[in-house]
């Protein structure tokens, strides 16, 4: 246990720039902590069980660096902490320590405080602790007969037919549309669905082509959204404007969230966009880009994303620009 400075699946989340093993590490490689924890009951030789995967996706993280959420400290086990002898593990005893003096009021973690090189004496650590229950009673385990780690090739138009993941699965070939931050639009082909990577998408750039890992989903208020992915190939870039719809569309049965228009002309008035006889809600990610109101805009680039309804989200101040 301890902080390693490496993710519980570092060999899915290994840096290429930092790469000089060729996607071998330390955890994933050597300890062999892919096994899931039925298969811990009867391993042999190194293998190990890295007790994040007692935790969903989407909770799995101990720090928060630039909003990238990672997981450098680890508790991992070996055959014996669960072969009732001795001291066992208890299952699903496994935490990250939340406490509300941990985090500020913004919800970033209440680190150390420094001024001129000195300490302040307020703050804690930029990780969270982790904590794991051990008993001399023998563990228990739950019933499990397969694999969760099983990844099975599945469409972005399969997403919008769940809500929740049980297991991995594969999207080939996908194109990054916009990127804006550590999010993204990506399609697969030019008449099928998007979808959005929120706050997964580090690394990857706009026209970048790829096959991802996609670990978790949700909808945010009608919004279908990738949690938590990871690039397993790369490809030649694409030409994302070729993914672009028409906004004239935006009303029709071709409309869809998750889309991106381009290239608009309209007024913004009242948290509303006017454009040929089209009126839709549009967000500024930014509120200090709101434009003031009756303003004519030029939009380069926008999101079909949804709020409850259908809305036009734009994220940064190169998107648009007020033309009267």
């Amino acid at each position: 246990m301890g902080d390693f400075n490496s993710d519980y699946n570092a060999y899915l989340t290994l840096e290429e720039k930092l790469d000089d093993t060729h996607g071998k590490t330390g955890f994933s490689t050597i300890l062999q902590t892919q096994t899931e924890e039925f298969e811990i009951l009867h391993a042999k030789g190194l293998r190990h069980y890295t007790l994040w995967k007692e935790l969903p996706v989407e909770q799995r993280w101990s720090q928060k660096f630039y909003g990238k959420l990672s997981t450098p400290d680890q508790i991992v086990l070996p055959q014996k902490m669960f072969d009732a002898k001795g001291i066992d593990y208890v299952n699903n005893s496994f935490g990250v320590f939340k406490a509300g003096y941990l985090f500020t009021k913004r919800g970033y973690i209440n680190r150390w405080r420094y001024k001129h090189g000195k300490h302040k004496a307020k703050g804690y650590s930029d990780h969270l602790p982790l904590f794991a229950y051990f008993d001399t009673v023998p563990y228990k385990a739950q019933k499990q007969t397969k694999s969760t780690n099983i990844m099975k090739e599945q469409s972005i138009a399969y997403l919008y037919t769940i809500d929740t993941l049980d297991s991995p699965c594969l999207l080939k070939n996908v194109t990054v549309v916009l990127k804006r931050g550590n999010s993204a639009v990506i399609k697969q082909s030019v008449g099928g669905r998007g979808v959005y990577l929120f706050g997964c998408a580090h690394g990857l750039h706009e026209g970048g082509r790829y096959d991802l890992r996609v670990e978790s989903i949700k909808n945010y208020h009608g919004l279908k959204e990738i949690t938590t992915a990871y690039v397993l190939k790369t490809y030649p870039d694409g030409n994302p404007q070729t993914y672009y719809i028409p906004f004239e569309k935006v009303l029709t049965k071709y409309a869809k969230q998750n889309e991106v228009v381009a290239n608009i002309e309209g007024t913004y008035r009242h948290r509303k966009f006017y454009s040929h006889g089209i009126v839709l809600p549009i967000y500024f990610k930014k509120r200090a880009l709101t434009p003031p109101n009756g303003a004519k805009l030029k939009i380069a680039y926008a999101h079909l994303g949804y709020y409850k309804q259908l809305q036009l989200v734009i994220y940064s101040k190169k998107d648009f620009k007020i033309v009267e």
